[in-house]
């Protein structure tokens, strides 16, 4: 194991970015910047045994700072849409940054993933261990609570990647984290529609106008979105305007850790698991983008290149009292985990 520490450009305040390398006896790596704990590159290899970078992102800080689709970053406060960028809290309306239409999304520019965090390492004989941490102050983006934030990434020689995040308020506040890492396990395909996927979900938040979940969920059985079976996004995607965007409820007890989603691409035979506590599991699959827009390598991000795969409680739980609740008390610890495994078809498992 190994951790490799280097500059990673500034800030235009001045603030200094490093790059923080955490790698593997089998040559899987994965680099994580201290601006918005964002995962830069995951490198992991092909059946053939040849690495490949399976994440999206910028090649430099400057693309990271304008960067408006959170590429890899921690997203919170809250992760996903607030409908109307308000909530109720005990008697108090909060109003926040409306991002999204008249949604706030993933914290907005007072966000997790434009913050600078503050890195510790731990070096073990089969971890690399990175722990980021910083602070939001009360009212920061309209939320209430002096909040300090902790991510922690611990690669091992098992191939995965384990992801915890704490929080704790001096006030009641919500937290709901994530990481907001775009995928492509592919070796040179420019889209994802050959890769297979399986939620473990058979229920999705249905959804209103402005992507606001209305309160109710949906059966998949039957329809497109059903992927508990294992589809390819292709076909999935065709189904739909411009592309997956939904809210999958994740078939498990609250809080435990469990299988939640695995991606699969055939032909380079990497594999992708993620396990986590969250309720939710939210499958995108980059509808956003149309080639304006550059990547890593100079390369045009282009719509449905990369899928994402955020654990996370359910979108807008605050204004939907019968949602499991996001509110984090006074004193409280905020706790959740997300575990990706990095593997091949050719495992013994599969």
């Amino acid at each position: 194991m190994e951790i490799n520490k280097s500059p990673f450009g500034k800030l235009s305040n001045g603030e200094s970015v490093e790059r923080f390398e955490l790698k593997n006896n089998n040559g899987v790596s994965v680099s994580i910047i201290t601006y918005g704990a964002i995962i830069q590159s995951i490198h992991t290899p092909n059946e053939q045994g040849v690495f490949k970078d399976i994440v999206l992102g910028k090649d430099d800080i400057e693309g990271y700072e304008q960067d408006q689709s959170s590429l890899g970053a921690v997203v919170g406060p809250v992760a996903g849409r607030i409908g109307d960028a308000k909530f109720t809290l005990g008697d108090q309306i909060y109003h926040l940054t409306a991002n999204d239409g008249p949604n706030h999304l993933h914290g907005a520019e007072a966000g997790l993933g434009k913050k600078i965090w503050e890195a510790e390492v731990h070096l073990n004989a089969n971890s690399a261990k990175l722990e980021l941490t910083t602070k939001s102050k009360n009212g920061e983006g309209g939320y209430p609570g002096n909040r300090i934030f902790k991510t922690t990434y611990i690669l091992n020689e098992q191939n995965r990647l384990l992801i915890y995040f704490e929080a704790e308020s001096d006030q009641d506040t919500i937290i709901n984290m994530t990481n907001h890492s775009y995928f492509n396990l592919s070796d040179d395909e420019t889209d994802v529609y050959t890769t297979k996927m399986m939620i473990n979900s058979l229920k999705v938040l249905k959804k209103g106008k402005t992507h606001i979940p209305n309160g109710e969920l949906d059966y998949v059985l039957g329809k497109p979105s059903n992927f508990s079976r294992g589809a390819y996004l292709g076909a999935v995607i065709k189904t739909y305007e411009e592309g997956i965007d939904e809210v999958y409820v994740v078939n498990k007890e609250k809080g435990e850790f469990k299988i939640t989603a695995k991606a699969i691409d055939e032909k380079s035979g990497r594999v992708l698991e993620v396990i986590s506590d969250q309720d939710a599991v939210v499958l995108y699959t980059s509808n956003h983008f149309n080639g304006s827009e550059k990547g890593k390598n100079n390369q045009p991000l282009i719509r449905h290149c990369a899928f994402c795969l955020e654990s996370q409680s359910f979108t807008d739980a605050i204004n939907h009292s019968h949602f499991p609740s996001i509110v984090v008390k006074a004193g409280e610890k905020y706790k959740s985990k997300i575990q990706w495994n990095f593997g091949l078809m050719s495992d013994v498992h599969h």
